[in-house]
């Protein structure tokens, strides 16, 4: 997919949700722990929601000192994702070598406190250790390191067990976003070749039959060439008997692009595949054009309408279909929104405000949810 094609309207919103997978405030800031504002409502997500409803998390923030942090998601969530610790650049550290320390420590607190966790993500071409990066043995050894990797760490999370015996990760972003142009000029094209996706899945279920594999892309809520993309490739899958269980739409959209219609029009044939489907890294900007200097009460509840169609919309899929929705950050302060393309605080895009305070948003979502 050449990204250079894609219209002018919407340039910034794929631009900024390639960043996001990233990652990279999370580890340079400074929480504080002010006094969180008082739910609205009695009921949480959690309770409101038929699916699971998740959010982003890594092994320093829940061994922190911001007990509003995990009070909030401990009331309000029921699925995590690790936001950059099980991520191939933060766990493998040298041929056949590996470090589960963080990812573990995230396990460890989702079966201590009863989460799901989502695996993100094995093979991404943004998260390549800088060894693997420079590998100057043959093609075949390095997908030799490849393969044992992902195979190694399926397993490996495989281990820890809920209640009633399944495994708490409960499910894979095997690859992140393979179709766009630094995906194919990457390396896992260029040494594993062009069927490498489908590597990819045959590994990681060879590794944990049970475990649930997604693909996971942006702009499936707007882009019908990418959404094609994919829909074919799950229909080659198919056809070849490689395993895939679900699709996962990242979901970062703003206030007012794309409108719901267009969110709603590319859904349907990701629902068509049959396969479980994840909006996987929800946000929404409300100020990309830096135009406000504060969040006005326009914006805010143009932005708490826009989640409540959300949540009304994702209940359309069928019922077997729903994986769960999970937000890309709890508060605003602590969004990748908030430093990418530029250093700002004036944006607005979760559910939250940066006192954990429960915003319009937050209200809007939980009445889409009912």
């Amino acid at each position: 997919m050449n990204i250079n094609k894609i219209s002018s309207a919407f340039a910034i919103i794929i631009a900024t949700t390639i960043v996001s997978c990233g990652g990279g405030l999370e580890t340079d800031q400074v929480y504080t722990t002010p006094k969180p504002t008082p739910a609205p409502n009695a009921i949480t997500l959690k309770a409101a929601a038929t699916f699971p409803i998740g959010n982003i998390v890594s092994a320093n923030r829940l061994s922190g000192s911001d007990n509003n942090f995990t009070s909030i998601l401990n009331k309000e969530f029921n699925s995590i994702t690790a936001e950059n610790d099980m991520k191939m650049g933060a766990m493998f550290t040298g041929q056949n070598t590996y470090d589960f320390s963080r990812g573990d420590a995230i396990v460890a607190y989702a079966k201590a406190n009863g989460f799901r966790v989502h695996g993100h993500a094995l093979v991404w071409h943004a998260s390549i250790p800088t060894w693997l990066k420079n590998f100057t043995g043959t093609d075949v050894e390095f997908e030799a390191q490849v393969k044992g990797y992902i195979k190694a760490t399926v397993a490996h999370f495989a281990l820890a067990k809920t209640t009633d015996g399944k495994s708490v990760v409960a499910s894979w972003d095997v690859v992140n976003e393979a179709f766009t142009n630094e995906a194919l000029a990457g390396p896992f094209y260029a040494k594993l070749g062009p069927d490498y996706v489908a590597k990819c899945f045959t590994w990681a279920k060879e590794a944990n039959s049970e475990v649930k594999l997604f693909y996971n892309d942006y702009n499936l809520d707007s882009q019908t060439s990418k959404v094609k993309s994919v829909v074919d490739m799950v229909a080659d899958f198919k056809k070849r008997a490689i395993p895939i269980d679900g699709i996962g739409s990242q979901m970062h959209v703003g206030y007012s692009y794309p409108d719901i219609a267009t969110i709603s029009t590319t859904l349907s044939p990701l629902v068509g595949t049959g396969l479980l489907i994840h909006f996987s890294e929800l946000d929404m900007s409300v100020n990309r054009d830096l135009a406000l200097t504060s969040f006005t009460a326009e914006r805010s509840n143009a932005q708490k309408e826009k989640y409540k169609s959300i949540a009304v919309l994702y209940k359309t899929i069928p019922s077997a279909q729903r994986f769960g929705i999970t937000f890309w950050g709890v508060r605003d302060n602590d969004s990748w929104l908030r430093g990418w393309p530029v250093v700002t605080e004036y944006e607005w895009p979760l559910l939250f405000d940066s006192n954990y305070g429960y915003k319009a948003a937050y209200t809007g979502f939980l009445e889409g949810l009912k």
